[in-house]
C-alpha cells in the first residue's frame, strides 16, 4: 500500500500570556524573565494513512483534533516533528472557511479552484457539477454573506469533494446539513474513496466513524491514546467519556389513545405528504396517489418516540389489471444505510386483485425500536417479482425519533432486538 500521509513525532506548543504586555516584555528582555505558560496542544503524534483509506480521528473537545488537521493542511506551523503529504489536500475544516463573504457563490468556487492550482479552463469543466451538487439554486449568483449555514456547508462540501483531491479532510462539517444532504454526502464520500481518494474524517458521531473508517485514532489531551480498528477506538472513547445522551425535544403531553382505524381515501388525500416533484420511479401500472403518516393518537406527524409506532396509510390506484400486489417501506439512517425494509409480501400477504381504475387503501405500521436520530424512508407498490409494474417514492421524511425517558434508556446501541433472560437456581445436590 502507498502511504499518502505520514506524520512523525508531531508536536504543537502554544505560549499562554496572562496580559498582552507580557508578550512585549519577553521580546525586549529575552532570556531574563519568562512571562508565559506553555500549553502543548499535541505531543509526539505519529501515524500513517494509506491511499484510498478512510482514517477517523475522535476525541473530546480540546483533545487536539482540529489543531492536528490544521497542521496537516498547512494552516498552522508545527513546533516539532514531520508531516509528509503525497498529493493535493482538500480540506473542509470550518464552515465556509476560505469564502469571501462579498463574492458570489460562483466566484468563490472559481477562487477555491485557483487556490488549489486549477486553471480557469479546468474550473470551467468542474463548476457546473459543483453547483448542481450544492443544490442552492439561484443563490449561487448571490453574495455568500446572505447564505444560511446549510447553504454554506453545501457549497463548501461540494467545492472540496468535486475538486478530485488526493486527500480529503473533513472536520465535523457534515453535522450542519439536513439528513437528506448528509445521505448524499456520505454516498459521494464512499464513491471518491473507491476511486483512490484518501479521507481523514473527524467527528463526534461515532456511528459515522464506524461506518466509514476501518481505522480510527483516539486523541486524549493532545496525545495518542489508541490507533487501530474503529470499533476498538469507539469502545475505548465511550467507556472513557460515557455520558447520558438526550435529544432536545419536549415531552409530548399525554393524550388519550384512540382506536386506530385505517384512514379513508379522503383523509389520506387531505393529509397527503407526497410532493408532485418528489423522487419517483416505476412503470405506473399501479400508483401511489397519496400518503398519510400518523401516530398512535391519529395525529399527522413524522416525529415519534422510541419504541412507539407510526402508521403509513397509502391510497393506491390501479391503472391496469393488477393481481397479487404488495406494498413495502424502506427506512434509512443519515449514512444512507438501510435500517429496515419490509412489505406485506414478506408476511405472506397479497393485496386483492384490482381492475383498471380501482383504488385501495393500505396501512403499514412500523414500531421504531431504534436509537434517537433522523431517518428517511421510501414507500413502494408493485406486483410479484418479474412483472415490472411498480411505483416508488424515495427520500421522504425526515422521521425524527426522540427519547424522553427519565430513567435509564430501554436499550443501548442502534436497535432493540428481541431479548430474554432466564435462570435456574441450583440446589446443593445439583452442583
Amino acid at each position: 500500500m502507498e502511504t499518502v500521509l505520514s506524520v512523525k513525532n508531531l508536536s504543537k506548543k502554544y505560549k499562554i500570556y496572562v496580559n498582552p504586555t507580557d508578550r512585549l516584555k519577553e521580546i525586549f528582555y529575552p532570556g531574563k524573565c519568562i512571562y508565559h505558560k506553555e500549553f502543548w496542544a499535541l505531543r509526539d503524534i505519529t501515524f500513517d494513512v494509506e491511499r484510498g483509506e478512510a482514517f477517523g480521528i475522535i476525541g473530546r473537545n480540546g483533545s487536539g483534533k482540529s489543531t492536528l488537521l490544521q497542521i496537516v493542511c498547512g494552516i498552522l506551523q508545527k513546533t516539532a516533528g514531520e508531516v509528509h503529504a503525497n498529493g493535493r489536500i482538500c480540506a473542509l475544516l470550518e464552515l465556509g472557511a476560505g469564502f469571501d463573504p462579498e463574492f458570489t457563490g460562483r466566484n468563490n468556487v472559481y477562487m477555491n479552484g485557483a487556490l488549489m492550482g486549477f486553471t480557469p479552463a479546468e474550473m470551467l469543466e468542474r463548476v457546473q457539477d459543483i453547483i448542481e451538487f450544492a443544490e442552492i439554486g439561484d443563490f449561487i449568483d448571490q453574495p455568500v454573506k446572505f447564505y444560511s449555514s446549510g447553504m454554506y456547508v453545501r457549497l463548501a462540501f461540494s467545492c472540496a469533494v468535486k475538486m478530485q483531491p488526493d486527500i480529503l479532510v473533513i472536520d465535523e462539517a457534515l453535522s450542519v446539513g439536513d439528513v437528506f444532504f448528509q445521505q448524499k454526502c456520505y454516498k459521494l464520500i464512499r464513491q471518491i474513496m473507491e476511486s483512490g481518494t484518501t479521507c481523514i474524517f473527524v467527528s463526534h458521531d461515532t456511528t459515522s466513524i464506524m461506518n466509514l473508517c476501518k481505522r480510527t485514532m483516539l486523541l486524549v489531551d493532545g496525545c495518542i491514546d489508541y490507533v487501530g480498528p474503529s470499533q476498538g477506538a469507539v469502545s475505548r472513547y465511550l467507556s472513557r467519556y460515557k455520558k447520558a445522551v438526550t435529544f432536545g425535544a419536549e415531552v409530548m403531553a399525554e393524550h388519550v389513545k384512540i382506536e386506530n382505524t385505517i384512514s379513508t381515501g379522503i383523509e389520506i388525500t387531505k393529509n397527503n405528504i407526497l410532493k408532485p416533484d418528489g423522487m419517483r420511479h416505476g412503470a405506473n401500472g399501479i400508483e401511489i396517489q397519496a400518503l398519510r403518516v400518523s401516530d398512535e393518537f391519529n395525529r399527522d406527524t413524522q416525529t415519534v418516540h422510541m419504541l412507539k409506532p407510526l402508521h403509513f396509510d397509502l391510497l393506491l390506484k390501479a391503472n391496469e389489471y393488477i393481481e397479487g400486489g404488495s406494498t413495502n417501506i424502506h427506512i434509512y439512517d443519515k449514512l444512507g444505510n438501510n435500517v429496515f425494509a419490509c412489505g406485506n409480501h414478506l408476511l405472506g400477504q397479497r393485496l386483492p386483485p384490482l381492475n383498471a381504475g380501482e383504488k385501495i387503501v393500505v396501512r403499514m405500521t412500523v414500531t421504531f425500536n431504534v436509537r434517537p436520530a433522523e431517518y428517511t424512508y421510501a414507500v413502494g407498490v408493485g406486483e410479484p417479482s418479474g412483472k415490472g409494474l411498480h411505483d416508488r417514492h424515495e427520500m421522504l421524511g425526515p422521521i425524527l425519533v426522540i427519547e424522553t425517558f427519565k430513567g435509564p434508556p430501554p436499550f443501548h446501541g442502534m436497535a432493540k432486538l428481541p431479548f430474554e433472560v432466564s435462570y435456574n437456581k441450583l440446589n446443593d445436590n445439583e452442583n
